[in-house]
């Protein structure tokens, strides 16, 4: 089994409140600029997994839209 591997941690931006700054940026958006920014000097065909924790959208579904966008 080959090992794991840490490859980034990053974060999306912090909004404001509910009428601030990202009140028109979805989750799935975030996501895909973090999973892009993160992935962009590796070679994709070695990724085998995605793992992106997210507090408040809930599902896991948001991960699975990022990797596959």
């Amino acid at each position: 089994m080959p090992d794991a591997v840490i490859v980034s941690a990053l974060r999306t931006p912090v909004g404001t409140a509910v009428k601030g700054t990202l009140r028109d940026t979805d989750a799935f958006t975030l996501a895909e600029h973090i999973v892009t920014a993160t992935t962009e000097d590796l070679d994709k065909s070695l990724i085998d997994d995605v793992i992106l924790g997210e507090g408040l959208y809930g599902g896991g579904v948001i991960a699975r839209h990022a990797a596959l966008t």
